[in-house]
């Protein structure tokens, strides 16, 4: 077993009162003597774990934050700011949108199709961007606690004049046949499927609308032009398709309207975020797998698979989970064995976010898991952003040096140089190596295949990169 650098953790007040370093901690799990387990600092409050574990070959990924941290925050966020976009589909790397919000670090959340719409809730800063799928599981949270639970979605808008009522069938997604949709800033665009629409342009008094909310609107003007209508700012619409259009075209220009909308299951007064997800793995500290009831099925259950999950232990500590996939050096988890990650990890609740191709976590500008899809990253629509103070990047010249390697399966280590010859510690350097080789922790490197590499480091507030040919 490699010896690994541990030295003591300082209190959190402590850490925030000087320039935070990055830590590492070697733990040896009870039931392989063999496995690894690296813990490295990101930010006070913010730790990165890697765990490297042998039988069967898998390599985990996750991100702990204390709760008591008062610097680090996480949220979802939109790949592209809006659901849709006039370039594109309305998705984005992970890595993408961490840059586009300044996350320290990003990792994949929600399922969703390849138009970037998320299947299931997504709240941010208690404005309702995505309805739930009442039958999936939740993840909320706020300043005080998180909840994991379920939600439906009821909505109506309803005429202050007439008393005429029309149902809300949902938000932010494009309209099909029989439906009304409101579409609120978050939508980028107001779009429905082939088909005649009718669409009313609204002004929402204070332009906003939360999870369960009532406001009021005036209906600026109508179009039969709008199915995919770029949404400004400050404008709401309404769209129908099929029989909806009878119901919703008798509501006319400056006609006020009432808007209510009810997102059932969780006090909005206490969470300000939420995604969905599914299905729920731990409840109390129990398995809570029933995938067939949140509708999906065994193979997606029990073939092992790159997994995502979200986690909060009985300390109110979140543990936010990667587990590389389909790949030699890490076969991937079925649903239980993610279960009891999360447990190993002390969580109390989890629940399953989106996995396979879409399993990225992104930390300080690299990628510390490797995506599954031999074309790299996979967009996708939505992420969850961890936000916190960074370090001052260095000015001092650093190189990566990585020693001779010759042969396949064979292993070789990495390491970074100051420009006077001096080994930076590798408690201070988290790796990433994405292509014919696989890395680390510790700074190993194994071949994988005939090919180059670049590997990838961040140390002292900078990236370095090294490109390597594998002989």
């Amino acid at each position: 077993m490699r010896k690994i650098e541990k030295p003591m953790l300082k209190p959190l007040k402590s850490v925030l009162s000087i320039a935070f370093t990055c830590i590492t901690i070697l733990c040896t799990p009870q039931n392989n003597s063999n496995d690894l387990i690296w813990e490295k600092a990101v930010a006070p409050g913010l730790v990165y774990r890697s765990e490297l574990r042998q039988n069967p070959p898998l390599m985990v990924h996750a991100l702990r934050v204390i709760s008591s941290s008062p610097v680090v925050t996480f949220s979802p966020e939109l790949a592209g700011r809006t659901v849709y976009e006039a370039k594109g589909d309305g998705r984005a790397t992970v890595s993408k949108t961490a840059s586009d919000t300044n996350a320290i670090a990003t990792i994949n959340a929600d399922f969703f199709p390849y138009t970037g719409d998320p299947l299931g809730l997504m709240v941010r800063q208690n404005l309702l961007v995505s309805i739930p799928n009442p039958r999936r599981s939740i993840f909320a949270w706020g300043p005080t606690g998180a909840q994991f639970g379920f939600s439906k979605f009821t909505g109506s808008v309803t005429s202050e004049i007439t008393g005429k009522s029309v149902d809300i069938n949902g938000v932010n997604e494009e309209c099909s046949e029989n439906r009304v949709v409101l579409n609120t800033p978050d939508a980028g665009i107001s779009k429905a499927k082939k088909g005649g629409t009718f669409t009313l342009i609204l002004k929402v008094d204070g332009n906003r609308l939360a999870p369960t909310a009532q406001v009021g609107a005036t209906v600026i003007s109508t179009t039969s032009e709008g199915a995919n209508m770029p949404i400004g700012p400050n404008v709401f619409t309404l769209v129908a398709q099929g029989t909806k259009i009878s119901s919703l075209n008798t509501f006319k220009p400056n006609q006020r309207i009432k808007i209510n909308v009810n997102t059932t299951g969780f006090d909005w007064e206490k969470y300000e975020h939420a995604v969905g997800g599914g299905p729920m793995l731990l409840k109390d500290s129990d398995l809570a797998l029933d995938a067939e009831n949140e509708g999906l099925d065994g193979d997606f259950s029990n073939n092992r698979h790159p997994r995502t999950a979200v986690g909060r232990t009985a300390e109110g500590d979140y543990w936010f989970v990667a587990v590389d996939g389909r790949q030699k050096m890490s076969v991937g988890a079925t649903l239980e064995e993610l279960a009891e990650i999360m447990k190993t990890l002390g969580c109390k609740d989890a629940m399953n976010l989106d996995g396979g191709g879409s399993t990225c976590l992104h930390l300080l500008g690299v990628n510390v898991n490797r995506p599954s899809d031999k074309e790299g990253e996979r967009p996708v629509a939505n992420v969850l952003s961890f936000f916190g103070p960074r370090i001052q990047p260095t000015t001092e010249s650093l190189k990566i040096v990585v020693n001779p390697i010759t042969g396949f399966r064979k292993m070789t280590n990495a390491r970074v140089m100051d420009s006077k010859g001096r080994e930076i510690s590798n408690v201070e350097i988290i790796w990433s190596l994405q292509g014919a080789a696989w890395i680390d922790q510790g700074g190993q490197i194994t071949t994988l295949e005939p090919g180059s590499v670049e590997v990838k480091a961040y140390v002292r507030g900078v990236v370095l990169s090294q490109k390597v040919a594998l002989k």
